[in-house]
Parts: C-alpha cells; sequence; structure tokens
C-alpha cells in the first residue's frame, strides 16, 4: 500500500481548504488519527471526550483515545456542539472527493484514496521516531504483525536507499 507524504498531505489540505474548510478538517483529522473511512465518517460528538478522539477501530482493532491537535481542536469541538455526523457523505462521496482533490494537488492518481492518509500517517510516525509497539498502539492495533504492513516502502524509496547503501 501506497502512502502520502507529509508534504503532500499539507498541500492536499491547503487545496482542499480553497474549497471547504469542512472537507480540509476531515482530510486533517483522517491523517491526524489514522482514521480508516468509516471511521472518520461514523464521528459525532459521542467521539469527543475530554478534548480526546475516542474511537472503536474497526477491522478487529482496539479502541485508541488519542488527544485532538492544536491543527484541529478548535473545529472539532465546535462540531462536538452540534448533533449528527460530523462529515456527513458516504464512502463512495469520500473517495470522489479525495479523488479530485488529489488530482487538484498533482498527487498521482495511485495514491488518491482515503487509506493513503492512514498509511501516511504510520510513515510519518515511523520517520519521526516512534517504535513500533506505540505505532501500533497509536492505529489501534491488536497485532503487530498489521502494523509491519504499514510499514512498507515503495519503490523509490527502496531504490534510494540501496543507492545511499551502496554508494551511488
Amino acid at each position: 500500500m501506497k502512502s502520502l507524504s507529509v508534504v503532500q498531505v499539507n498541500t492536499l489540505i491547503e487545496v482542499v481548504g480553497k474549497h471547504s474548510e469542512r472537507d480540509a478538517l476531515m482530510f486533517r483529522v483522517a491523517f491526524n488519527h489514522a482514521l480508516r473511512a468509516s471511521e472518520l465518517l461514523s464521528l459525532t460528538s459521542s467521539n469527543i471526550v475530554d478534548g480526546f478522539l475516542v474511537i472503536q477501530r474497526l477491522k478487529g482493532s482496539k479502541k485508541t483515545v488519542q488527544p485532538l491537535l492544536p491543527n484541529e481542536r478548535q473545529e472539532i469541538l465546535a462540531l462536538a456542539k452540534q448533533d449528527g455526523l460530523f462529515f456527513p457523505m458516504c464512502r463512495k462521496t469520500l473517495w470522489l472527493k479525495m479523488q479530485k482533490y488529489c488530482h487538484e494537488a498533482g498527487i498521482p492518481k495511485f495514491l488518491a484514496h482515503p487509506h493513503s492518509l492512514r498509511h501516511g500517517c504510520a510513515m510519518a510516525g515511523l520517520k519521526g521516531g516512534m517504535a513500533i509497539n506505540e505505532l501500533q498502539t497509536y492505529l489501534g492495533h491488536v497485532s503487530g504483525s498489521n502494523t509491519m504492513i504499514y510499514l512498507q516502502v515503495d519503490d523509490d524509496v527502496a531504490s534510494s536507499a540501496f543507492a545511499r547503501a551502496v554508494g551511488a
């Protein structure tokens, strides 16, 4: 699975913000908390407890409790004062928005799917120094082997690493 880089995520959110602040928040929250599409689209005020995002992860994963980050906190707390879904749309609409915004941001089509935000979060955490067990907990994985899937690198990264290793 391919992931978006932090630079690509920031570019994407900047482009999205020109169209919709709510959509920009949606993509920011998905990245910040490594949310699957269904997890993201199910968020309501019941998921916000004392400044934390509390969510039962899907696909047999654990519940996670993560602090709201500064770049989302105020907007999420405002949404939590309202009834209903934070991002009321279906998975297909989310996917179509991701396709549209990634195209406008110059992000390759093979990265233009919501799950690439989850993978990008995992890679950013790893590159930022998170230990595997910390990343496993953040992603809500029961098994460390599930976390390892998110650590796969793409061909460009692998090729660059090899070139550095052999001094090329």
